[in-house]
C-alpha cells in the first residue's frame, strides 16, 4: 500500500476516513480508545466521552446525512435514533471490510512531527504498554463533541451541575422527578432536554440563553422540514445561477438567499419565541448554526418551560439570571457545548484555545501537508458526508493525484472551520471537487 497514515478517532469522521484511504491505496490505520466503533452514537460509551441520551435522534434526515455509497435503511424513520446510527455505521465497516484497521482499546496520547515529514506516535494499548509508531500522514478525526464546556458561575449552589454530556433521561443520573431544573443552552440538546424533563415530571423547567439563535422546525405538515430543499449533501448539484458564479462568491450568494427564504418562512414563528421570552435571534440565520426543535414553540406557549436570561451566578438553593431575577433550583444542567481539542497535539501545532483552527480548504494544516482536520465543520447539513469529501480531499493529496498549493499559498487562502457562518454542503462539495480538479497531477 501507499503512505500509512494515522487516523485518530473511530466515531463517523473517523470510520469514512479510513474507508476512504484505504480505497486510495494508503495504508491507513484507525485508533480509538473505546473497545467499540461510533464515537458519541454509542450510548454510555466506555471512552466516559459519550454525548447521546436514550432520546437522541439525528437533527439532520437520513437523505442529508447518509455517505455517498452507504444509505440508510429506506424503512427508518426520517431522523433515526442512536441506536439505529449506531448500527448502521457498524455495518458500513463491515460493508467495505475494513474492521481489521480500527485499532479499539488504544489510546493516541501523543503525536509530535519527525523531523522533515512525518509524525511519530505514541499509543497506549489495551494491556496499558506504550509504544511508539511512526506514520507519513495524521488524520485528527477525534470529534469535537466530548471535551465539555461548563460555565464557572460565581457563588455557591446548594444543587447539582451537570452537563448535557452526562445526561441519560429524566432519572439519570439525577432524578429530577418532582425538581426544579434550570436548562442553560438554546441549541439543539437544550431545547430537546428541557421539553423532556418537563414531560418527565420536573417540578418546573427554565431554559436560559445569553444570546438568540433561529430554532427551525424538524418538521412542516408531517415531514421533514428539509425535504425537497436543494444543496443539503455534498453531492447534490449546486443549483442555477449559484453555480455560473465563481467560487469565492458562491458562499456569499448562498448567505443572501438563505437569509430572505428563511424570515420570509420563518420569521413569525422566530416572533412568537421572541414573545415568550427568548433573546432576539441574530439578525443573519446562520451567524450560529440554528437549532431544530418541533417541541420548544409549544412547550413555552404552553408554560411547560418558560424561559430566561443568561444565567449571571448561584446563590445557595437559588439561580440568579442577568435580570436580576431569581428561582430556585435543584439541577442546573448545562447544554452549553463542547470545546475543540486535540490533546495529543501540541498547541504550537494545532493551537485551538481560541476554539478554532485556521485551516486550508477547511482540511489541511497549511503549514503542512501531513496533517489533517477531518469532521469539524459548520454545514447547514449533516456533518458526516462532509467528513466523506474531505477524506476524499485526503485520499487525493497523500496518493499524490492532488498537487497542493504552495504554503506561503495554503497560508493565504486558509479560513477559520467555525468562525463562519453556517454553509451550503453542496457548494462546499463543489469547491473541493474544483480544487481537486485545478490541481490534479
Amino acid at each position: 500500500m501507499g503512505k500509512r497514515v494515522c487516523v485518530v478517532g473511530a466515531g463517523p469522521s473517523g470510520l469514512t476516513a479510513v474507508k476512504t484511504l484505504r480505497q486510495a491505496g494508503l495504508e491507513a490505520v484507525g485508533f480509538e480508545m473505546s473497545p467499540v466503533v461510533g464515537g458519541h452514537w454509542v450510548i454510555d460509551n466506555p471512552n466516559g466521552r459519550a454525548a447521546a441520551y436514550r432520546s437522541l435522534r439525528t437533527n439532520t434526515t437520513k437523505h442529508m446525512s447518509r455517505f455517498s455509497d452507504f444509505e440508510m435503511p429506506a424503512e427508518w424513520p426520517p431522523y433515526p435514533s442512536h441506536d439505529q446510527v449506531r448500527a448502521w455505521l457498524e455495518s458500513y465497516v463491515d460493508a467495505f471490510g475494513f474492521r481489521h484497521a480500527i485499532h479499539t482499546r488504544t489510546t493516541v496520547t501523543r503525536a509530535e512531527p519527525r523531523e522533515g515529514d512525518g509524525w511519530e506516535v505514541a499509543l497506549t494499548g489495551p494491556d496499558g504498554a506504550t509504544r511508539v509508531e511512526a506514520f507519513d500522514a495524521l488524520v485528527a478525526a477525534s470529534g469535537s463533541y466530548w471535551d465539555a464546556r461548563v460555565p464557572n458561575w460565581p457563588g455557591a449552589f446548594d444543587g447539582a451541575v451537570l452537563h448535557a454530556q452526562d445526561y441519560r433521561d429524566p432519572i439519570t443520573p439525577f432524578d429530577a422527578r418532582g425538581k426544579h431544573v434550570v436548562v442553560v443552552g438554546i441549541g439543539n440538546t437544550g431545547c430537546e432536554l428541557a421539553c423532556e424533563l418537563a414531560a418527565g415530571g420536573a417540578a418546573s423547567v427554565h431554559i436560559a440563553a445569553r444570546g438568540g439563535t433561529w430554532i427551525l422546525p424538524k418538521t412542516l405538515n408531517g415531514t421533514p422540514a428539509s425535504d425537497g430543499a436543494p444543496m443539503t449533501h455534498p453531492t447534490d448539484p449546486v443549483i442555477s445561477p449559484l453555480n455560473l458564479l465563481p467560487a469565492w462568491a458562491r458562499q456569499a450568494a448562498f448567505q443572501a438567499i438563505a437569509k430572505a427564504r428563511m424570515a420570509g418562512l420563518f420569521g413569525a414563528r422566530m416572533a412568537r419565541l421572541q414573545a415568550m421570552g427568548l433573546p432576539a435571534p441574530p439578525d443573519h440565520p446562520l451567524s450560529k448554526r440554528p437549532t431544530t426543535s418541533d417541541e420548544i414553540l409549544g412547550a413555552l406557549e404552553s408554560g411547560a418551560v418558560k424561559a430566561k436570561p443568561g444565567v449571571e451566578r448561584l446563590d445557595g438553593g437559588h439561580v440568579v439570571f442577568a435580570d436580576g431575577s431569581r428561582l430556585p433550583a435543584d439541577l442546573v444542567l448545562c447544554a452549553t457545548g463542547y470545546r475543540l481539542s486535540y490533546p495529543y497535539l501540541d498547541p504550537a501545532v494545532a493551537d485551538t484555545r481560541a476554539g478554532d483552527l485556521r485551516l486550508f480548504k477547511g482540511v489541511v494544516a497549511p503549514d503542512r501537508e501531513d496533517l489533517f482536520f477531518v469532521g469539524v465543520s459548520r454545514p447547514t447539513g449533516s456533518f458526516w458526508p462532509i467528513a466523506e469529501v474531505q477524506a476524499q480531499f485526503v485520499a487525493a493529496m497523500l496518493s499524490g493525484a492532488y498537487r497542493p498549493p504552495p504554503r506561503a499559498a495554503r497560508a493565504r487562502r486558509a479560513r477559520p472551520i467555525l468562525g463562519l457562518n453556517a454553509w451550503s454542503p453542496a457548494i462546499y462539495g463543489l469547491e473541493l471537487r474544483e480544487e481537486l480538479r485545478r490541481r490534479r497531477r
